[in-house]
């Protein structure tokens, strides 16, 4: 198997912004997608960082992600908005819905900001990072067409419906909790055929709705933990879709041929905790509620507590200080993605 590459995180994001203009981006767009990308891979999420740049500008080539969309407030009343996207880029696109969200907030306390048409979002942890930089508790979610089985069924007939919550700590820093309703992401499938690796046991379907372990056969991931996922993938379709009257999933059904056609919505909710505490009061007691649980009695198996978001802080630093490692095979399909775009490739260096 070919060894890992290592690029910078700045070299990076430049590249990528570079391809995303060449694509037809504009210039400030290109560079807020390419921040979320390397942001996702910074902290080991490379089923949400840079793999999804191919995919992103073959959508563009097609149409069905627009670098001319017309991005805009439709409706807002109090502390709620909805952010039409028109098929905009979806990591520009949701940024600007927590921005929203933050601002609201402002006035209101809450924000809660819905967005519709929207091409991929994302991780939904790095919009929850815009709240919780600003002392804000952040919620973000995100549905799509059907993407994943429900419990019961053995075709997708769910969003994989990844949901995040960041809540401040004292020093900058959050708990954030960032997970999808599947098994196994979309995105963690394309990297499974990408290394060769046997996918764990029951997380996807093949195409005959039977279990596998083949990533080369794998199409539908199953809900994580049967019930309880799907049944929180259904909720997430309702808040983020259907209360933005931007129906996803009956869309789907009603019409097959939409069912391959992708589109997203999303939902960001931003709370001022002063609202309740004093400044500072709750990201102290939210420390307080992490040395706690960090105290308890470790099991079997364990050298550390670590609370959410914690790994990926700590690997963001090192993959800033020492690099990024990406597969060879996906280095080679960005390199040659960049070449025809006419962007010269970063430099690297072996793993």
């Amino acid at each position: 198997m070919a060894q890992d590459i290592i690029v910078t995180a700045a070299d990076l994001e430049y590249m990528v912004g570079a391809m995303f203009i060449a694509a037809g981006l504009p210039a400030p767009w290109a560079q807020r997608e390419a921040e979320v990308l390397i942001w996702a891979d910074l902290r080991g999420v490379g089923s949400h960082g840079v793999l999804r740049v191919p995919s992103y500008i073959a959508g563009m080539k097609h149409g069905m992600r627009r670098g001319d969309a017309d991005i805009r407030t439709i409706f807002e009343k109090g502390a709620l908005a909805i952010i039409e996207a028109d098929r905009g880029p979806g990591l520009h696109a949701m940024r600007l819905t927590m921005d929203k969200a933050i601002a609201l907030s402002q006035t209101h306390a809450i924000g809660w900001v819905a967005l519709r048409n929207a091409t991929h979002t994302g991780p939904m942890g790095f919009y929850v990072r815009q709240a919780a930089d600003q002392g804000l508790i952040g919620i973000a979610m995100s549905a799509s067409r059907p993407l994943m089985a429900y419990h019961g069924t053995r075709t997708a007939a769910a969003g994989t419906a990844p949901l995040a919550i960041g809540v401040p700590r004292l020093g900058g820093k959050a708990l954030v909790l960032d997970m999808a309703n599947a098994a196994i992401t979309i995105g963690n499938l394309a990297q499974a055929r990408m290394s060769g690796k046997p996918l764990p046991k029951d997380v996807a379907l093949d195409a005959r709705g039977r279990m596998t372990t083949d990533p080369t056969r794998a199409v539908t991931p199953m809900p994580v933990a049967g019930p309880k996922g799907a049944g929180l993938a259904l909720m997430i379709e309702c808040l983020a879709s259907l209360m933005a009257g931007s129906p996803l999933l009956t869309t789907a059904f009603d019409e097959p041929a939409l069912r391959n056609q992708h589109l997203q919505n999303g939902a960001c909710i931003a709370l001022d905790p002063t609202l309740f505490l004093g400044p500072d009061v709750m990201a102290g007691e939210v420390d307080r509620l992490a040395r706690g649980i960090k105290a308890e009695p470790m099991a079997e198996g364990f050298d550390e507590i670590l609370m959410p978001g914690e790994r990926g802080d700590r690997e963001a630093a090192h993959r800033r200080e020492h690099g990024i490692p990406l597969p060879a095979k996906l280095w080679s399909e960005l390199v040659s993605y960049a070449l025809r775009l006419g962007v010269q490739p970063a430099q690297t260096r072996n793993a």
